[in-house]
């Protein structure tokens, strides 16, 4: 069985993107299920707390560059966030509902996308749904924009059905969801919209809509348009368990047991409360079960959020990580179709191996005092655990870096390669390089 340590490091992975040695330190004291009902209650960041940058067209810098400090901040946030659970709940819907860079995207509806990721996580998805369907960046993600009347354009329809939110096959009977006739007449529900380039945002203009009657879901329902699309969508059955075998996915990295969904949907509720969903999961035995812990592999973006918070990082606005995530194949908003990004073994090659190595390096070097990191942007923590280990023997040294980085549990052959290079004349270049090789392991890039 897992220790304690294990189980709180888990924790913080699942509901977050993984623990500082403090956080490990702290759930241990508290226990699991009290560390789980903290972070499943915490108050939810705002957009005051976001602290986006501001594009400023008479500033020195093109708007592309605002565009990769704003990703750099959300990576920072993702790792330094006070409710880590709004953070992760966010990341999984980029997953979810998403939308990808085109030529027509812009920064600005990047911004708002991810407002509303962020202001719905801990809420109703049901709301959220119904502003992402209608934002500018699924609009012109999906061909919103060239969906009116007498031209319906199938794309958005068909994703919402499939992909948002139910699924092309009902979960317990195996039969369709959905016929193509719904996806032709909600196509026609959806269609009126069009750009304001004024102000950004996408426009309701009666004249490209299609008001005639229409009939999707089982249903007659007149003249429609979002809003009946929304009711009838809610009132699927699928509807709630497609998104409890989601998230249950996500949160367990399990597939459910049969029976198990029944009770995640009564936990969404007539709001689709994701943060109700979250924690009836969180609070399921299977959650820190021994199969449930490392039984999912890191993305990139994982690994680089969880580096920010074992190594307490911040101020990260000009480390161009835009940049640097494109040599480890995921870009936060350039997912390669609407399915989102792929999951699992398919993070873990050679190449992976070698360009996180580098990219491991940077991040660490942020806490080496070398002189081109600026002193507003380091971090102590590396320095301080070479003074703390000064007196320590090799083994408990391999321990003490394996705790900063939340590994609890490692193989044998993990903990034997870090015991063995910390026997080495103890020094901040080998406290350094000690953690680095932690960073390296196969136990980092488990979640």
């Amino acid at each position: 069985m897992a220790s304690v340590q294990a189980q709180v490091a888990h924790i913080w992975k699942r509901l977050g993107f993984g623990p500082s040695a403090d956080d490990v330190q702290n759930g241990v004291a508290v226990g699991p299920q009290a560390l789980i009902a903290d972070l499943c209650s915490r108050v939810p960041t705002t957009l005051a707390d976001w602290n986006w940058p501001i594009w400023d067209p008479s500033q020195s810098w093109p708007e592309w560059a605002e565009y990769g400090r704003f990703q750099d901040r959300i990576l920072e946030q993702f790792g330094r966030s006070t409710n880590p659970l709004q953070e992760r709940i966010s990341w999984i819907l980029m997953g979810l509902v998403v939308i990808s860079a085109t030529d027509e995207l812009h920064y600005p509806d990047f911004k708002k996308y991810t407002n509303l990721l962020k202001g719905h996580a801990l809420g109703s998805y049901h709301q959220l749904l119904t502003q992402i369907m209608i934002g500018s960046g699924m609009q012109w993600y999906l061909n919103g924009f060239e969906n009116e009347v007498g031209h319906a354009n199938e794309n958005l329809a068909r994703e919402v059905l499939e992909l948002f939110a139910l699924g092309v096959t009902d979960l317990q009977s195996g039969q369709p969801n959905y016929a193509e006739s719904d996806v032709k007449e909600i196509a026609r529900a959806l269609t009126g919209y069009q750009y304001n380039w004024t102000t950004g945002n996408a426009d309701f203009n009666p004249a490209r809509w299609d008001s005639g009657p229409k009939t999707f879901l089982g249903a007659p329902r007149g003249a429609a348009a979002i809003s009946e699309v929304m009711q009838a969508i809610d009132e699927h059955p699928s509807y709630r368990r497609y998104l409890a075998a989601r998230f249950y996915q996500e949160i367990v990295g399990l597939p459910p047991a049969a029976g198990v969904l029944d009770g995640l949907v009564a936990a969404l509720g007539p709001s689709v409360d994701l943060r109700a969903l979250v924690t009836a999961i969180a609070q399921r035995p299977e959650f820190l079960s021994d199969a449930a812990i490392n039984a999912r592999v890191r993305c990139p973006i994982e690994l680089v959020a969880a580096s920010v918070r074992a190594l307490d990082l911040y101020a990260l606005e000009d480390f161009n990580f835009a940049y640097s995530m494109s040599f480890l194949g995921q870009h936060l908003f350039n997912a390669p179709n609407v399915n989102g990004w792929p999951q699992g073994r398919s993070w873990l090659h050679a190449g992976q191996v070698i360009n996180w190595s580098s990219l491991a390096r940077e991040l660490a070097t942020r806490d080496s005092g070398e002189a081109g990191v600026p002193v507003a942007q380091r971090s102590s923590t590396i320095r301080q655990f070479h003074v703390d280990a000064g007196a320590l023997s090799a083994a408990a040294r391999a321990q003490g870096a394996q705790a900063l980085l939340g590994l609890h549990g490692v193989s044998a052959a993990t903990n034997g390669s870090m015991t063995s290079f910390a026997e080495g004349a103890w020094s901040f270049e080998r406290a350094y390089a000690l953690v680095l090789l932690g960073m390296n392991s196969p136990e980092f890039y488990l979640n």
